[in-house]
């Protein structure tokens, strides 16, 4: 991008050369961007099991084994210690930690006072919090958690003790002793109470909800009994005190104290200010005097003292010093001071870690609580957002006792345990407050996470409410169901919490519980993520539910409604595309009356959802319609728990038992089947669940003996069968394996006709039964393939009960759902719940319809089956007599739903499963790499854990790689690998293949307890993105913000470095922030891979095959990061350099020269040039007069090479000292005249250690940074650091400007501005931090419109960063006394003097852009104001090294532009100095700026006339280009420094120099370097009459040149013109015309700048023209051609005197020129006199070749013309001599008459 805006004639100046610092970078690195996920490499996001044949698919289950198996990665080791005790005894009340007997025998009864607090205000702060997404969830619970637990710590510190918490709710207690009067005790609650109304009675949250709260108080006799057994038990406190608490809650307003009747009734009443109510309850208004008060007539004092007291911040046991947890023997007595401090608000947890009971706690702990606390790991860290599905179980009990009641709530806790055990659920917590019983059940937590929690929990659900029934004691059960996510953690106060779970759905559940007595309902998110159908479901009417305005569709379940009705008839939907399968059934079961059969069990395989279910439903009614007796049971996950249940429930349905069961019916029945009875009938009891008396000898038996005899037994029975039996068993993979051995017996029996079904992919291991169903000949297996699509509109019509549904629905269900029938049926369910599909019923007229291309399956699939035969003529007629003559159809109300994904699998759900199967290290490693990115480097990773150990953290990393949860990210990519995703279990080989890194490091497995390779990995990525995300999501709001602050620090910290220039493994990733709709996702939407290992262990054919790993900007993006003089790059419109866009994929090194490199390192880029070669490198390969053909044939590569001193970089950008310079064998003749301060008028700088060692054309720093940056961005805003956002967005925005990607740079800048802007307060950001964002902003804005060429809007933003800086940008006169003002800075405060040297440091920036700006606007005035200022304030400020450096380079080029070379020098001057003082040595970074400087310099002396200063100045600035590989700098260079050395006889040098071209050309990817190579070589012969090429190999290159199409640059101008003046001075017209066409084209060039390379074309332009004006000044017949070229070059002159007079060094060429002209126009006394001025000129400059071109003018020598015909000049090499002492005898004159 150029400055420069497009106009009709540019400037003369030169400031395009030094600010297209585009030219400083070189162009050989690009970020490449495809839209590939590197996450993605080793699978894809829905790679499950597909089915295949039945050999493949029982050998796929067999041998494969579950990565989870290995047991030895366990990287922690159960231990209780006094830690985890004491975190244990926050977990439980008191009461607890005081039993001594800790069964479910020991009730405790007492006499107690209990306050019950309710917190109004919950649901609207809920409903406030909703509205926030996920993030609300997490804070209402730190709100609730801050309010609850300064309520609880009011509660402590007045002795009571918190005993149950219920949501917002909680219950406390104060017991009474012996020593105590109860009427103290109530009083203590009563001031407990009223100090919480006083101080938190109205506590106002972030979201301006009030919270309240309503206290009651009762007192009375109590039982507290502990319930359950083993590991589940918990506890009640029951009495009628806890009944009369919640009756006065319930009449209690909020902000009251109130008390009920019975405690009224202790107190004396004239000690407090009172209000009794109409129904006996009390309401406290204040305390009037202390009952404990010895003297009753004292007033109580009041609560300030006790107030301030509480007031002091929480302090959790999880973060106590590990010394005080060692014994209190052992501490010092300050130490146990300060641990008994900490403890005394709770002195009880100091008396269960003296009574080591952890033990026994531990049985009150639902296991998340646990597996947690046995890692050692903090119960923060369990804190998650899950998925989760809620049961709220109401127990409605009978009038009874509190002993008995106790009964019955014990044991319907104890079943609710067993059932919600073998259901993979957890019982949370059991809450009594009134006379109901509530349990909480939870499906879904660490570590219980099921395929599908919400089919699970409809389930136990079921069985719950069918257990409990039937127990003794309870009246009813009511069970609400919802799934959603839920905040998963401690909740209270850090020394009395519990675990819950809070959110919408569990307020959901309480309130189905209450709202539909009796009753299982649930939700339409259960209904929907259960996937059953449709038939156990019945839609509820619409109620008002508390706290919830659309509660949405509720639904009733029961397994009971199975099957639907139509008049009263059970029926059931028609068979679908199964008639083989059917057929085959019929043909088996037709023979059961005959002796034998050919196999003895039918196994139905299929996927998930294949409709196996209802095959299985139609032989069964096939089954029964033939008068056979069927048994139908459908295993779960209970029957895998449950050991035998699956065999008691099938011998319950053969033997016709009901539930409940009366008496001895089952025994009896069995004994009539044998028809006498045996003693070993008892060895059944435990299998078929009978009680069968034991006999004597049962004892002496050992198991096996037993068994033995069970199934000797059991077979008797089923030989006994008298009739043929059909079983059906359906999902035979949940079967427990002790049921299979008798499950095998009945196969035997010849009446038992068995047939089961199989799911794939249900299981991760195979049993040997399976194996043995799998293998066993007597079992036939039938694979169930998908429906053909054909069959996908009868189903759709069936499900929805229509006679038509529209194709779109028929083909998105084609595509979508792979032809099976359960995912069919999910997905209309759900579109119809969304309401994207209505219902309409037609009447006959269908042509409306005819656009919705409606589908007509036959009558006769859709027509109602009776589920028994005999019914079907009845229903058939009763559907007649009711037939409405419509037609009922379906359409699609919202076409873009039917785009919604659809998963074979829940692949969230079975991702949770995996995660929950790890330690909570484990998992806590796992949720940081997921807030890192998809990539992520161990050493980011370290530094992030918390007490990270290298041991235990590679054991995590093993247990990740071996579950195919990461993998290497250096490992290349396999293309013949199986493809496998990180929920299907591989085959050992597979999965091997993956369980390998392939970075390089020394490892050593002796040091490393034989860990492998792998569990050090440096780089790791992975597998599958949905696992990354899954554990982001795991993770609550609090601890995403921790994490990405832990990042944004490490990240701000380290300064990072590529490995070219020292740095090591660095990866940054970018968050997939998981949220489609922002921004920052479009852009950052996978990882991002930055650097390899330094040793590059990839090969180039490896980096062809890695996989995306970067993902930016849907911009194009190139990265050739240059930087201009105010740190701005900008591209030049007409380059043609290749661009990277966010399509290409960074896998190639930059393109280079393979044979020419193939020494050097094996390294290889991280980031290339492009991914393929441009079209000028296929052009160069093409056969052609090339420049390896011309120039390398005579040319040694000794020869080539002989330009050392340009690879001396370090030397030459240090030198100082005219010596330095000839040790470098840099040596003028002017030299030697030079004083003794040469040093103080030198550069003098200091390279950092390692600079020179930099590989520029591999370096990546700047693309490096500009990732990370972009990843601070992401972790500064997850992590709501506003104040480093604002930093990183401006830091990132400039970096993107040096970049030249200005169109990233303007909204991020936007944004930044947005933030200040509608920010009052941001913390540590001050009002004078305000400022001085707002005025980077607003000049990196300024910069970024500049480079986008919008002038104005640049314009507008540099006077606002102005205003800012308090700049007047149109005069000087505040700062001409230099003295006065920093005399004044000085006099200011210490504050306000660093306030303003901040200012003043940060405006030099804004100062640059704005010289830069008016520049291109052309207000040189306002220019050179600004440029003047900052070079005034650079040499009293400290600032950057670019700065500085673009200060100076500004001020030098705008003098110029001027026309006012000589005030250069004093810039000069002052640059020398302030470099000077400085102390910091140059970092490579600033090299770009250093070399900008240099080659102002460079263009200052040479305009000066000072050549041998100037070459000094060209050597720095070309050294550093070259090592910047900056090649379009170089190539600006070597032009002018190769006539500069011409000038001063230094022949060798310019030839070295010309040399570099060769160099440059093997790696540019344009002709510029071979035409400029010829161009100058055309010059040299020219100008010097010696050559480095012949005019012959010249030539044809310049024909080739036409050729090639039309004149784009300045090399091909100044070759055209050389070679055509060159044939004009051998008058070979013919040849001439060749080129003269394009030659005088560039005649009165506009665009010429006025720089010594446009000025040196211009005038071999002008020569030519008076070459051959020459030609014909005596020829008569061209008198109008010599008229007009007169004319020409009269006007050229004329245009070139101006700048010739401002580049001095080229004036005594322009002389030369027009004293030719004055002598062809016949003026020869004033030609003489212009020679003799050119010759004096020349002298005076010390410009030699001038001076021997002028000498030359004035002889007639004819060497030149006479080598010119021969065709051949002296050669470079030899004409050293005669260059030195008489050169102009080499050299030509221009003639008047034909030679």
């Amino acid at each position: 991008m150029n400055f420069r805006r497009p106009r009709t004639r540019s400037r003369r100046n030169s400031l395009n050369f030094i600010v297209n610092s585009e030219k400083w970078r070189s162009h050989g690195r690009r970020i490449s961007r495809r839209n590939t996920d590197f996450a993605d490499e080793g699978s894809s996001d829905d790679d499950l099991a597909q089915a295949g044949e039945l050999q493949d698919w029982v050998e796929e289950f067999y041998f494969r084994k579950s990565v989870c198996a290995d047991k030895s990665d366990q990287d922690i080791e159960v231990k209780l210690n006094q830690r985890q005790t004491l975190i244990l005894s926050t977990l439980v009340p008191d009461e607890i930690l005081l039993m001594d007997k800790f069964d479910a025998a020991s009730p405790k009864r007492f006499v107690g006072v209990l306050l019950m607090a309710d917190v109004s205000g919950y649901t609207a702060l809920s409903e406030k919090y909703n509205a926030y997404g996920k993030g609300g969830t997490y804070r209402l619970t730190v709100t609730l958690n801050t309010y609850l637990g300064s309520l609880i710590e009011i509660i402590y510190s007045h002795g009571g003790d918190v005993i149950k918490f219920a949501g917002d709710a909680f219950l406390a207690l104060w017991k009474t002793d012996k020593k105590t009067f109860i009427n103290h005790t109530i009083h203590t609650a009563i001031a407990c109470a009223l100090i919480i109304q006083h101080s938190l009675g109205s506590y106002e949250t972030d979201v301006k909800v009030n919270l309240k709260v309503k206290l009651a108080i009762s007192a009375g006799n109590l039982l507290f009994a502990p319930i359950g057994t083993g590991i589940d038990m918990n506890y009640v406190i029951i009495g009628l005190p806890v009944l009369e608490a919640k009756a006065a809650e319930s009449v209690c307003t909020s902000g009251e104290v109130k008390l009920t009747p019975t405690a009224w009734g202790h107190c004396y009443s004239r000690n407090y200010d009172h209000v009794i109510g109409n129904d006996g309850h009390v309401t406290i208004k204040a305390i009037l005097y202390d009952s404990r008060e010895k003297d009753v007539t004292k007033p109580f004092l009041g609560f300030g003292p006790m107030i301030r007291q509480i007031k002091k911040p929480f302090i959790s046991i999880d973060d106590l010093p590990d010394y005080l947890y060692t014994s209190p023997d052992e501490l010092s007595s300050a130490d146990l001071a300060k641990r008994n401090d900490i403890l005394s608000l709770r002195e009880s947890i100091l008396i269960a870690e003296e009574r080591k009971i952890g033990s026994e706690i531990r049985k009150f702990m639902i296991r998340p609580i646990l597996t947690q606390i046995d890692a050692h790991q903090p119960l923060e860290y369990l804190t998650e957002m899950r998925q989760v599905s809620i049961l709220f179980i109401t127990l409605k009990p009978i009038e009874c006792p509190f002993p008995q009641l106790i009964a019955i709530i014990n044991n319907s806790y104890q079943i609710t345990c067993e059932i919600v055990y073998k259901s993979m659920g957890c019982v949370n917590k059991i809450i009594l407050f009134d006379k109901d019983v509530m349990i909480l059940v939870i499906f879904g937590l660490r570590g219980f996470k099921h395929e599908s929690e919400a089919q699970a929990a409809l389930k136990c659900a079921y069985n719950i409410k069918k257990s409990v029934s039937a127990l003794d004691g309870v009246l009813e059960v009511s069970i609400g169901v919802t799934t959603g996510q839920v905040y998963c953690g401690v909740v209270g106060h850090p020394l009395r919490r519990e675990f819950t779970v809070i959110g919408a759905i569990v307020n959901k559940a309480a309130r189905f519980m209450c709202g539909f007595r009796n009753k299982i309902t649930c939700d339409e998110a259960t209904f929907v993520k259960s996937k059953m159908s449709s038939n156990g479901f019945t839609l509820q009417p619409s109620i008002a539910l508390k706290g919830i305005i659309k509660p949405g569709k509720i639904y009733e379940y029961t397994e009971e409604i199975r099957v639907k009705e139509l008049f009263d008839i059970p029926m059931i939907p028609p068979l679908l595309n199964r008639v083989d399968e059917m057929d085959y059934f019929e043909n088996w079961i037709k023979d059961c009356q005959l002796p034998f059969r050919d196999f003895d069990a039918l196994l139905l395989i299929a996927e998930a959802r294949l409709g196996k279910t209802r095959l299985l439903q139609w032989m069964a009614r096939y089954a029964r319609n033939k008068q056979l007796k069927v048994c139908y049971l459908t295993l779960t996950s209970i029957h895998s728990a449950t050991q035998y249940l699956a065999m008691s429930q099938i011998m319950d349905q053969i033997l016709d038992i009901q539930q409940p069961v009366k008496g001895f019916e089952k025994e009896e029945k069995i004994v009539n089947l044998l028809k006498s009875y045996t003693d070993d009938l008892c060895y059944l009891n435990n299998i078929i669940k009978v009680r069968f008396a034991y006999h004597e000898g049962v004892s002496l038996q050992n198991d096996q003996a037993q068994d033995d005899k069970a199934k000797e037994v059991f077979k008797k029975i089923m030989v006994s069968i008298p009739e043929p039996c059909i079983v059906f068993i359906d999902d035979l993979q949940n079967l427990d394996s002790s049921s299979w051995d008798y499950l095998s017996i009945m196969f035997s029996a010849l009446n038992i006709f068995t047939v089961l079904t199989v799911t794939r992919g249900k299981f991760h291991t195979v049993n040997n039964w399976l194996y043995h169903v799998f293998i066993s000949s007597n079992i036939r297996k039938i694979v169930l393939g998908p429906l053909s699509s054909s069959w996908i509109a009868p189903l759709a019509c069936q499900i929805l009960d229509v006679d038509a549904v529209p194709n779109d629905l028929c083909n998105a269900l084609r595509i979508k759902c792979n032809g099976m029938p359960g995912l069919i049926e999910s997905f209309i369910v759900n579109l119809f719940s969304s309401g994207s599909l209505e219902l309409k019923n037609v009447c006959n007229n269908l042509d409306d319809w005819d656009s919705e291309d409606l589908q007509y399956p036959d009558s006769s699939i859709l027509h109602p089956i009776a589920l028994n035969q005999n019914d079907q003529p009845l229903l058939d007629q009763l559907i007649q007599e009711n037939s409405s003559g419509d037609i009922k159809i379906c359409i699609v109300t919202k076409k873009e739903e039917l785009k919604t994904d659809v998963n074979v699998q829940n692949i969230d759900v079975l991702i949770m499963m995996q995660i929950d199967s790890l330690t909570p290290y484990q998992q806590l490693l796992l949720k940081i790499a997921s807030v890192i990115g998809n990539v992520l480097s161990r050493d980011l990773l370290e530094n992030i854990m918390y007490e990270n150990d290298p041991i235990t953290t590679a054991k995590a990393v093993k247990r990740l790689f071996s579950m195919r949860i990461l993998s290497c990210g250096n490992s290349k990519y396999r293309y013949n690998r199986m493809k496998t995703s990180t929920l299907t279990i591989a085959s050992d080989s597979s999965l091997q293949n993956d369980l390998t890194c392939d970075c390089s490091f020394e490892y050593d497995p002796e040091l490393n307890e034989n860990l492998p390779k792998y569990a050090f990995c440096k780089v790791m990525k992975f597998k599958n993105k949905i696992s990354r995300r899954t554990c982001y999501e795991l993770l609550p709001l609090n601890q995403k913000k921790e994490f990405h602050t832990r990042i944004v620090n490490y990240l701000e910290n380290h300064q990072q470095k590529c490995p070219d220039c020292g740095g090591t493994v660095m990866i940054v990733e970018s968050s997939v922030s998981f949220h489609s709709d922002t921004r920052y996702n479009e852009r950052y939407r996978s990882s991002v891979e930055l650097q390899r290992l330094e040793d590059g262990s990839m090969s180039d054919d490896d980096e062809d095959e890695i996989k995306d790993v970067q993902c930016f900007n849907k911009n194009s993006i190139s990265l050739d990061v240059l930087r201009t003089k105010s740190n701005i790059s900008q591209r030049d419109i007409t380059t043609d350099e290749p661009k990277a866009t966010t399509s290409d994929i960074i896998s190639n090194r930059s393109i280079r020269n393979d044979n020419q490199h193939s020494n050097s390192s094996q390294y290889a880029s991280i980031l290339k040039t492009n991914k393929s070669i441009d079209e000028n490198e296929k052009r160069r390969s093409t056969k052609r007069v090339t420049l390896s053909n011309l120039i390398f044939r005579d040319v040694s590569v000794d020869t080539m090479q002989s330009y050392a001193v340009f690879d001396m970089f370090r030397s030459v950008v240090e030198a100082n000292k005219v010596s330095d310079w000839q040790g470098l064998g840099v040596i003028d003749d002017e030299d030697k005249n030079i004083d003794g301060n040469d040093e103080k008028r030198s550069f003098k700088l200091k390279l950092d250690k390692g600079v020179s060692k930099t590989d520029f054309h591999k370096c990546t720093c700047m693309e490096l940074n500009i990732v990370i940056y972009e990843q601070l961005i992401h972790h500064a805003t997850e992590a709501g650091l506003k104040d480093k956002l604002i930093k990183f967005l401006t830091k990132y925005s400039r970096l993107n400007i040096l970049s030249n990607n200005s169109e990233i740079s303007i909204p991020q800048l936007e944004k930044a501005e947005q933030i200040l802007m509608s920010e009052k307060c941001i913390d540590n950001v001050s009002e004078f931090g305000r400022k001085l964002f707002f005025g980077k902003i607003y000049s990196l804005q300024a910069a970024a419109y500049l480079m986008s060429n919008k002038l104005m809007a640049s314009k507008v933003y540099i006077e606002k960063a102005a205003k800012i800086y308090n700049i007047n940008l149109t005069k000087l006169s505040d700062i001409t006394d230099f003295r006065h003002v920093y005399n004044y800075i000085k006099s200011k405060h210490p504050k306000h003097r660093s306030h303003d040297a901040s200012l003043k440091s940060d405006s030099i920036f804004c100062l640059n852009i704005a010289t830069i700006l008016f520049s291109t606007l052309e207000d040189l005035k306002t220019a050179r104001v600004t440029a003047m200022r900052a070079l005034f304030l650079v040499q009293r400020f400290h600032c950057s090294t670019i700065d500085l450096c673009d200060a100076f380079t500004n001020a030098i080029q705008i003098e110029l532009d001027l026309g006012k070379p000589e005030l250069t020098e004093n810039t000069e001057r002052i640059a020398i100095t302030t470099l000077r003082n400085i102390s910091k040595p140059i970092q490579s970074h600033e090299l770009f700026a250093i070399g900008k400087m240099f080659l102002a310099s460079f263009r200052a002396r040479t305009a000066r006339a000072k050549l041998a200063a100037a070459v000094r100045s060209g050597f720095r600035a070309l050294t550093v280009s070259r090592f910047v590989h900056a090649d379009k700098i170089s190539l600006d260079i070597i032009p002018d420094l190769f006539y500069i050395l011409l000038c001063r006889k230094r022949v060798n040098e310019a030839i070295d120099v010309l040399k570099l071209l060769l160099d440059l050309s093997q790696t540019h990817n344009s002709l510029d370097c071979e035409t400029w190579y010829y161009a100058l070589a055309i010059d040299m012969i020219l100008d010097c009459g010696f050559q480095i090429e012949s005019p012959q190999e010249i030539n044809r290159f310049a024909e080739y040149a036409l050729n090639m199409g039309k004149s784009a640059g300045e090399s091909r101008r100044r070759l055209v013109v050389g070679i055509w003046t060159f044939w004009l001075r051998l008058d070979l017209e013919r040849k001439a015309k060749r080129f003269e066409n394009e030659a005088l084209n560039w005649c009165g060039n506009e665009k010429d700048d006025g720089s010594l390379t446009t000025l040196i074309s211009s005038l071999r332009l002008a020569e030519g023209m008076l070459e051959s004006l020459a030609r014909k000044v005596d020829d008569l017949k061209k008198v109008v051609d010599l008229m007009e070229l007169r004319s020409l070059a009269d006007k050229e002159l004329m245009r070139l005197e101006g700048d010739t007079k401002v580049v001095k060094v080229i004036e005594p060429r322009w002389l030369l020129l027009k004293a030719n002209s004055l002598n062809l126009s016949g003026r020869h006394n004033v030609a003489a006199s212009t020679f003799t001025q050119c010759l004096e000129e020349a002298r005076k400059i010390n410009n030699r070749l001038e001076e021997s071109l002028a000498q030359a003018a004035l002889s007639n020598s004819k060497f030149w013309i006479q080598s010119a015909k021969a065709g051949t000049f002296m050669e470079w090499m030899t004409a050293g001599e005669s260059v030195q002492s008489f050169w102009h005898q080499l050299m030509y004159k221009i003639n008047t008459t034909h030679q």
